[in-house]
């Protein structure tokens, strides 16, 4: 028969168990997407390294609840421990997490550095939020990037199909970027408190009325990538969706081309843009 502390020590075990095997089938801890971009691998990584630390802190700790449990249990000890604490140990489990957190800190702060700092030369986009839809104006060009044509393209884009079987009556915009290419978006809002983000970027900056918030990222590869808002900004906040979609670089020339063209502009030469393209 299994005594009371058996059930204990194996319903402890069970759940360890469980949890690894949870992780070991997963290919990112947490169920993030699949990271893309120097600034998504930056928290990828982060979050990676502070999760083993925390999860060896939890196996180490449970390892001591067990063994004391088996090591000090009722009925191999009659007497009660005459001892009320270690001096050594107690300095031990104060210094060593204190160690540990100052090595978070420095990881978090580094990696908060790389993310935060702008570079200096990248494509400037504004960003603009309003309930319930964005846009996205290119200063340097002087074009805004158009409204997709859903229903073309919810033919190829799974995400599109799922979002128009529930959803009616929203607009969706597209912001365009060339690969290997750094862009810095100045995020501001009209009316209330929204959020620029996009999860396989690991990109995320409030959009705030009357302050403009920066960030930027590079995406190596090309494809589109769904994003969204993060605040809860009103009744269709659901629906406030856009995407980024990146492109060679001379496609991307042809795309701003086609949008000045439409705009009454003169086009760019591949010379002219790459210098506004840095």
């Amino acid at each position: 028969m299994f005594t009371k502390t058996k059930t204990i020590i194996l319903f402890a075990l069970s759940l360890i168990i469980a949890s690894s095997a949870a992780y070991a089938g997963t290919a990112h801890i947490g169920g993030f997407q699949n990271p893309v971009g120097d600034i998504a691998h930056k928290v990828d990584n982060l979050y990676n390294f502070i999760f083993y630390i925390t999860g060896f802190i939890c196996l180490l700790v449970e390892g001591v609840i067990l063994y004391s449990i088996w090591r000090f249990r009722r009925s191999k000890n009659k007497t009660a421990a005459k001892f009320s604490h270690n001096t050594p140990l107690e300095i031990f489990w104060l210094t060593v997490p204190a160690i540990i957190c100052v090595i978070i800190a420095w990881k978090s702060f580094e990696s908060m550095r790389f993310i935060r700092s702008m570079p200096e030369e990248a494509i400037d986009v504004e960003v603009i939020a309003s309930q319930f839809a964005w846009d996205f104006d290119y200063p340097d060009l002087k074009i805004s990037a158009p409204e997709i044509d859903i229903e073309e393209k919810a033919k190829n884009e799974t995400w599109l199909k799922e979002l128009t079987a529930f959803n009616e009556g929203f607009t969706i915009k597209e912001l365009v970027v060339p690969v290997n290419t750094n862009v810095r978006v100045h995020v501001t809002a009209r009316d209330v408190i929204h959020a620029f983000y996009v999860p396989a970027l690991m990109v995320k900056i409030d959009a705030m009325p009357g302050r403009i918030n920066y960030q930027w990222f590079n995406i190596p590869t090309e494809g589109t990538y769904i994003g969204q808002c993060a605040e809860l900004c009103g009744a269709a906040h659901g629906q406030m969706y856009f995407s980024v979609k990146a492109v060679s670089k001379n496609d991307y020339r042809k795309w701003v081309n086609a949008q000045r063209t439409e705009a009454g502009l003169p086009p760019f030469n591949a010379i002219e843009l790459a210098k506004l393209s840095k």
